[in-house]
């Protein structure tokens, strides 16, 4: 009888632990990503093949997908498979834990960081450090992250390669409001018109984003730069030339479109005669004002054809010298050269007839395409496209002095350059100054101009030129603005000149661009998930909208423009089961469990479904029905001690 009370207690115990179980299970049917428990049953050791009662040899969790719950919270997630969200629970003293778990219901926590609903940080790839030097392409070197005043997009592509997710984002300010049309006194040096400059801008953010398109659709592919098409055309010269007289014209045919430019008048000016005598295109006392006059018309005429082409979208033209070097020399204009430039890499553009029409005559001039117009790949198409766009939107600083600028003292009144007199320019703690033995303003001028583009520090900085006589200080890079003093010595007074506002400009659009790469490595140690934008160094505002894909992906939208700045990652297991719920949702590894397994990419055939959470697996029904029959078992055991005990306290009577 003893035998018998000690199996029904055996009996009770198990019982009463299914009973734990299965209320367990009914208390955390409405808990988020909740895994039923299954208590499994033994019997216990035999003694003359009579068991001594059951036992609970383990209360498993069973890892069955549960019911998705559609909540419309960005923050709130699903696993879809086998797999679970892996988290951070730092303490005071510094360290941490890691945990697991199937509840996606996620928040922004007040650091930024992606966190559980107990302040536990979500774990994953994170988006790497920006390093502005390299990652960071902005014409304004004191702003590294996009602040209000950019507000046009150029370009925004997430591209995804086998080992890192980077983000190309591009922005700029409002280019349309502050192009400027170029000075028209800068004729013949590739001028644009304000509408130019727009729509050059425009068809550079079609390029540019063609690009970034291409290479997120291969980015594997094998890199190379894009290349711009480059052609010269050729009027007949001096000596055979038909354009004489006002009926007479020129034209070329750029992409199938006619550019015709009229004969235009003019009437020679003293220094222009002196020039073509110097040169030896005329002879002084034996060539007569009109043939001087058709002389400077043709000079005009070609220049004004060259601001014709600038004028078409994504070309730029110029008059140049015999080594197709840019040029408004009245000498080297009369060649009748003019190059076009692609300022689009990688676009090319076709030249068709070259001539001049006089009357019913016609006469054909030449093209040669110097350069082809090669389209590149991968990363260096795009940086490219990048910098040619940077260049229109930036644009460089020009300075432009006329003669009248320098040659005037305080007071506005004209002055003269004699032997001794000085030009000096100063820029950056460097000046370069004339030869005091020059005698003419014209010489000093070219002198300043080499002295300025063969200086070591100053090369790099600015590029000095004559632009129709006019001395103009350009800076290297585009955005780059530079305050350059020029400063004219008369006879040991020196004035500080001031550059001609009206002539002066850009020669783009005069507004500031930015690029950031940022890079998520796939490949570096997993680590909490910041989401706060300007945390992140990419924008001054942290706010943003945020989203993640199948694969973990976590974006944040802001103004337009999509940054992907981490990953989720997805932990797996050997031996779900072996896994121990410590509460709080949250599991812990253990020997039996073994080591989380993560796949590149999460590539393990789990995927994440957004705005959902998925349900407990607790059937509430059936641990309805599990409760009966827990304890109707559990009655059946004290049923078995009180008869046990009956039957022994009969015995114990009979010896009485």
């Amino acid at each position: 009888m003893i035998s018998a009370l000690w199996t029904g207690i055996a009996g009770l115990s198990s019982q009463q632990t299914a009973l734990d179980n299965e209320s367990n299970n009914i208390a955390n049917v409405n808990t988020v990503g909740y895994k039923a428990s299954r208590v499994s049953f033994a019997d216990l050791m035999y003694q003359d093949s009579i068991g001594k009662g059951s036992s609970v040899t383990s209360a498993e969790k069973q890892y069955t997908q549960g019911s998705v719950n559609l909540t419309g919270s960005s923050y709130d997630m699903l696993l879809d498979g086998d797999g679970f969200f892996v988290v951070s629970s730092a303490s005071s003293t510094g360290t941490s834990e890691t945990y697991y778990t199937r509840a996606g219901n996620f928040r922004m926590g007040d650091n930024g960081t992606l966190q559980d609903a107990y302040g536990n940080e979500v774990q994953g790839w994170a988006l790497s450090a920006i390093d502005p030097s390299s990652d960071v392409t902005s014409t304004n070197s004191n702003l590294t992250s996009f602040t209000d005043i950019f507000t046009q997009i150029a370009g925004n592509q997430i591209i995804q390669f086998s080992n890192k997710i980077e983000t190309y984002a591009a922005k700029m300010s409002d280019y349309t409001t502050s192009a400027k049309s170029d000075s028209t006194e800068l004729s013949g040096s590739g001028i644009k018109t304000q509408s130019a400059k727009i729509s050059d801008i425009e068809a550079l953010i079609t390029n540019y984003t063609e690009a970034l398109s291409s290479y997120a659709e291969n980015p594997d592919v094998t890199s190379s730069t894009s290349i711009a098409q480059s052609t010269v055309i050729d009027y007949p010269n001096t000596s055979d030339t038909l354009l004489d007289s006002d009926s007479d014209q020129i034209y070329v045919y750029i992409d199938g479109n006619k550019i015709t430019q009229d004969y235009i008048s003019m009437t020679a000016t003293t220094a222009f005669k002196a020039e073509m005598d110097a040169a030896g295109i005329t002879t002084a006392g034996t060539t007569t004002d009109e043939e001087y006059n058709a002389l400077a018309s043709r000079v005009a005429t070609y220049k004004a054809l060259a601001d014709e082409i600038s004028k078409i979208t994504g070309l730029n033209a110029y008059t140049v010298d015999s080594s197709n070097n840019a040029s408004t020399s009245n000498v080297d204009v009369l060649t009748g050269t003019i190059k076009i430039d692609s300022i689009i890499p990688g676009v090319s553009f076709t030249v068709g007839d070259v001539a001049e029409v006089s009357g019913s005559t016609e006469q054909v001039g030449t093209k040669t395409t110097l350069t082809e117009a090669v389209a590149g790949s991968g990363e260096a198409a795009v940086k490219s496209a990048m910098e040619a766009l940077r260049d229109a939107v930036a644009g460089t600083q020009q300075d432009v002095y006329d003669s009248s600028d320098i040659l005037s003292d305080d007071n506005s009144n004209s002055l003269t350059f004699d032997a001794g007199d000085t030009i000096s320019f100063t820029l950056n703690g460097v000046t370069v100054t004339t030869d005091s033995t020059i005698t003419d303003y014209s010489s000093a001028i070219e002198d300043l101009i080499t002295k300025i583009n063969s200086d070591p520090d100053l090369q790099l900085q600015v590029e000095a030129k004559n632009i129709n006589g006019r001395l103009v200080i350009e800076s290297k890079e585009a955005g780059i603005e530079f305050s350059g003093v020029i400063e004219f010595n008369d006879a040991g007074t020196v004035y500080t000149k001031e550059k001609n506002l009206d002539l002066s400009g850009n020669t783009g659009a005069g507004a500031e661009f930015m690029q950031i790469i940022s890079t998520i490595d796939q490949t570096s140690l997993k680590s909490s998930l910041q989401l706060k934008l300007d945390s992140l160094g990419l924008t001054d505002s942290f706010l943003g909208e945020f989203s993640v894909d199948d694969q973990g992906i976590i974006t944040m939208k802001q103004d337009g423009v999509e940054y992907a700045i981490g990953q989720i990652a997805i932990a797996q297991f050997t031996n779900n089961i072996g896994l121990e719920a410590v509460g709080n949702n949250l599991l812990s590894a253990t020997k039996e469990s073994g080591t989380p397994i993560y796949t590149l990419n999460n590539g393990n055939g789990t995927t994440i479904t957004s705005e959902a959470l998925e349900l407990s697996t607790a059937d509430l029904s059936e641990s309805l029905v599990n409760l009966m029959v827990f304890q109707r078992a559990f009655e059946a055991n004290a049923k078995s001690i009180t008869t046990a005990d009956e039957i022994l306290t009969t015995l114990i009577n009979l010896k009485r």
